[in-house]
Parts: C-alpha cells; sequence; structure tokens
C-alpha cells in the first residue's frame, strides 16, 4: 500500500517536472507562422512544438498524418490555412469542441456551430497578374471566363489535388453543382493551363513572366509583390449578384484525445484574438482580419468590402471526401505541367511492349523444363 502512494506521488511529481508543451501541426505557410508561435511561446511559457506543411502536399498531407495518428493522437492543435479539410476531419469524428471566449465576434458561417473548430485571419483566391505584360483592362472578370479561347495559354493554376486549390474547386461543386463544375474544369484543360505544383510557384511564374495570369491566394501574391516582382491581385466576380470571390479563413481546433488540452486552449485563445489578426495583416502573409475593428495596412482588402462566395464549409467537406480521387484521375494526363492524353501513339507502344514481354514469359513457362536436376533440394 505505502509502495502504491509512493509510485502515485513520484509519477504526478515528474508529471509537474516536465516542461508545460503543446503539439500543434500547421499547413499555414511556416514564414508567416513560426513568429506568431513563437511570441505565444515566449509569453505563456509553454514550449510549442510544430510541424509544418510542405508546398507540395500542403494541408492535405497533415490531415492523411492525423487520420493516421487518430488511434493514438501526437497532436493537441491543428492550425489549418483552410476549413474544407477540417470538416474532413470533423466529420470522422477526430476534433472535440472548444468554444474559445474570443470567437464571439468571430462571423457565424465563418465557424463550426458546435465549437468543433472556428475561422480567424482569412485569405482570398485571386488572379494574379503581371503589371507588365498586360493591363487592368485586359483582365478577365469572371471565374468562368478563364476557359475563353481569348485566354488560351495565358494562364498559371495549381493542380486542384491539394491546399486551396483543391478546396476552392470543392467549394465549386456545392455552388454552381457537379455539372457546371466539370464542364467548367474541361474547360480549363483544354485551354492549355499551366498546371503547377502550389500557389507559390503559380505566383512565381506569374511574377518572372512565364504566365500572364494566375489563379492563386491573396498571402502568395504580396509575398512577390515585396519581392519586387510586377504583379497585382484582382478580385474575380465583383459584379451585382456575381459568384463574389470564395474567402477562406485559416481554421484552428483541438484534435479528439489531445494530450494537452489545456494547453492547446490557450493556443486558441491566442491565435483568435484581435492582436493576432492584427500581426497576420501586417505581417509578409497580408491576412484579412475577421474580428471586427482591426486596422489593416493599404494592401490588405477588408473582407466586408468584397463581394464573397456563400459558402457551406461543411458541404464542401463532404465534397473533398467524395470527390477527390475523381479530380486525381481527372488530372491523372497532366504531366510537366501540360495535358498530355491524346498521345495514344506513346501509349499503344507501351502496350504493345507489355504484350510482348507477357507473351514471353507464357512461352518460357510452357517451354521451361521440369524440376529434377542436379542440385535440387528434398
Amino acid at each position: 500500500m505505502i509502495f502504491a502512494r509512493l509510485s502515485v506521488a513520484v509519477s504526478l511529481f515528474l508529471l509537474a517536472c516536465l516542461p508545460a508543451q503543446v503539439v500543434v501541426y500547421v499547413s499555414h505557410d511556416e514564414e508567416h507562422s513560426r513568429q506568431i508561435l513563437d511570441l505565444f511561446e515566449s509569453e505563456s511559457g509553454i514550449e510549442v512544438l510544430a510541424t509544418y506543411d510542405t508546398e507540395a502536399t500542403k494541408t492535405v498531407g497533415l490531415v492523411q498524418r492525423l487520420i493516421a495518428e487518430s488511434s493514438s493522437p501526437v497532436a493537441d492543435v491543428f492550425w489549418n490555412n483552410e476549413c474544407g479539410q477540417t470538416e474532413l476531419l470533423k466529420e470522422k469524428g477526430l476534433l472535440q469542441p472548444y468554444v474559445s471566449p474570443q470567437s464571439k465576434t468571430i462571423p457565424a458561417h465563418l465557424k463550426d456551430t458546435g465549437g468543433m473548430w472556428t475561422g480567424f485571419a482569412a485569405r482570398s483566391r485571386v488572379l494574379v497578374w503581371n503589371t507588365t505584360m498586360v493591363t487592368e483592362a485586359e483582365l478577365p472578370q469572371k471565374l468562368e471566363d478563364l476557359t475563353a479561347p481569348k485566354y488560351k495559354g495565358k494562364l498559371a493554376v495549381a493542380k486542384p489535388l491539394t491546399g486551396t486549390t483543391l478546396t476552392h474547386v470543392a467549394a465549386l461543386y456545392t455552388v454552381w453543382g457537379a455539372e457546371r463544375t466539370e464542364k467548367w474544369l474541361d474547360g480549363m484543360l483544354a485551354n492549355d493551363v499551366l498546371w503547377d505544383s502550389g500557389n507559390g510557384p503559380v505566383a512565381d511564374k506569374v511574377g518572372d513572366g512565364v504566365r500572364p495570369f494566375g489563379l492563386t491566394d491573396t498571402d502568395d501574391v504580396n509575398v512577390r509583390r515585396l519581392g519586387n516582382k510586377p504583379v497585382r491581385a484582382f478580385f474575380l466576380d465583383q459584379e451585382e449578384g456575381g459568384l463574389g470571390s470564395f474567402v477562406i479563413p485559416n481554421s484552428v481546433m483541438i484534435l479528439k484525445d489531445a494530450p494537452n488540452v489545456e494547453n492547446a486552449k490557450k493556443l486558441i485563445d491566442f491565435l483568435l484574438s484581435p492582436r493576432v489578426e492584427k500581426l497576420l495583416a501586417e505581417g509578409e502573409a497580408a491576412q484579412m482580419p475577421l474580428q471586427p475593428g482591426v486596422a489593416v495596412p493599404e494592401h490588405v482588402t477588408p473582407v466586408d468590402e468584397l463581394n464573397t462566395m456563400t459558402v457551406d464549409f461543411a458541404a464542401v467537406g463532404t465534397v473533398l471526401e467524395q470527390r477527390t480521387q475523381d479530380l486525381h484521375d481527372r488530372f491523372a494526363m497532366v504531366q510537366g505541367g501540360k495535358l498530355v492524353e491524346g498521345d495514344t501513339g506513346s501509349m499503344a507502344l507501351v502496350w504493345a511492349a507489355l504484350a510482348l514481354v507477357l507473351a514471353g514469359v507464357f512461352v518460357y513457362l510452357a517451354v521451361k523444363p521440369s524440376g529434377g536436376g542436379a542440385g535440387g533440394g528434398s
């Protein structure tokens, strides 16, 4: 009995001696998020153990990791740079509710009604354009204009397989429906779009004059602007009654069975504060605050000045679960940024070669001597 009590006491003492920490997975670009997490660590005394995504896999990679770790969670908090994959995690039962006091003033459509996640510091999908190659008068006005013949070979877009481009397409499925969205995708595929690996590379291609236009996010445009690239952002579908710009808030949430729940709550309270939204607006990411009354720099467009898409993010999460594989199949023939379907001659040669190899194997098996040779085992 004494030994048991002593063991409990020692365990509690050892736990008390461990440094306070919180484990966070982050799909917001590391160069923009690390300084915010470092500030929280220095002010709270809570050690932040952060894992960041890569430009190639973006949110999808971290979401798949969270799903794989669900039986034995490692992360406490997920700071996602969008909401669609967040809804996917919610549907899989991998989140737990937390309604932060800071969330009261966040618009209702930009947070989960059950407190599973809260949005903050938004970006928007925009047309990035090279000011030395085209004039503003030459810009397309609508997303659907991008399939027009006049813009053939002039656009760069990230393949809609990861990140905010994937979420954008999923949102179009919920607003336009499948037929209209797939017609637009096919039109883009037929219009000699340069399909790149991510939004950053798209902004680079436009800034370097490879293509005059691109679809990307506001933060990617601002980073190139600060790097003295001749780029600007243009908000599509702003006409009265139009589709509107797709505004994508960051989202933050606590993972189910998180090891450090109380520290996770403190981190979320910090991230949702007007102070952090102001820092993210003033930083390179040029985020658009969702908290009311936050002052923004001149180059940041306030969300309330935009005509924005009306999006049900829960429906977006459902589309992501149902349609992501379809999108992978649709873009399977995009190689090196170009659509290569129709190269049937090359594929025919491949199949012919494979048929010859298989025929050779069958012939060999047919004439192969039976066993019993020297050195055979028992």
